[in-house]
């Protein structure tokens, strides 16, 4: 695959852009390296339109505006896997019980309240962070959110034999997490410096700690906790910022 065709794939399966489809099954694990970067250019887009809405509408609206563009701009991809993961193992079921819940296109209680919550905090955050940081963390965040999926998939397996999970692991190795990592550290570094390596590191963290748990629960990863893997650090990016700030100015 070219660097071109990768990126157009990442491009593709990552957000609503109308871009041709990975043709074979390995073409979007090769085309994983790209996968910060769609997270780079989602976060600079949502950067410009906060200092739009800033000047528009008070923060309150301006957070619930930004995170429905953020849903808007992935086609809502990742909180479908996040609604889909909590539904499969919110409850004590089994493992085949479990991945059978995760295929069902309705949402359950779990995922319902899941996708509230994420999005209710992701409001919140950014209705809270001053101008001059907010417009970094919404640079960075999307771009750990989307190298954590890289890194869960060299930590477990997939836990089925087809599916969006079973490609990315087709396809992605070594070459593609070295190159994410470095975007991820270069972005975390180059915006926020020690609070950026400090969220590197908590993705990181946050990613290992969910392919341990997959590992034992379903026996592996699969293309819906992928998703949920990228909300719940991106939620997580943007508290840990507001977080640090008012620890600094108290």
């Amino acid at each position: 695959m070219s660097v071109l065709a990768g990126a157009l794939v990442a491009l593709r399966y990552l957000t609503v852009l109308p871009l041709p489809r990975s043709r074979v099954a390995g073409d979007l694990g090769r085309a994983a390296g790209w996968f910060p970067v769609v997270g780079l250019g989602l976060g600079g887009c949502l950067a410009l339109a906060s200092i739009a809405v800033d000047r528009v509408v008070p923060p309150g609206v301006g957070g619930m505006l930004l995170v429905a563009l953020w849903a808007g701009l992935t086609g809502g991809l990742h909180l479908d896997g996040l609604a889909d993961t909590c539904d499969g193992l919110g409850g004590s079921w089994s493992r085949e019980r479990a991945l059978s819940i995760m295929r069902d296109a309705r949402s359950g209680p779990y995922g319902v309240t899941a996708i509230v919550l994420v999005l209710g905090l992701k409001a919140a955050a950014l209705a809270s962070l001053p101008e001059g940081l907010a417009w970094k963390v919404l640079v960075l965040a999307p771009v750990l959110g989307r190298a954590g999926p890289l890194l869960l998939v060299r930590l477990c397996p997939p836990a089925r034999q087809e599916g969006a999970g079973h490609a990315l692991a087709a396809g992605s190795g070594w070459p593609a997490l070295v190159t994410g990592s470095l975007v991820a550290v270069l972005t975390s570094v180059a915006l926020l410096g020690a609070w950026g390596a400090l969220a590197l590191g908590g993705s990181g963290l946050l990613a290992w700690g969910l392919a341990a748990h997959l590992r034992r629960r379903l026996g592996g990863f699969t293309g819906d906790t992928l998703g949920a893997l990228v909300e719940v650090t991106e939620a997580g990016v943007l508290t840990l910022a507001v977080s640090l700030d008012f620890l600094e100015l108290g």
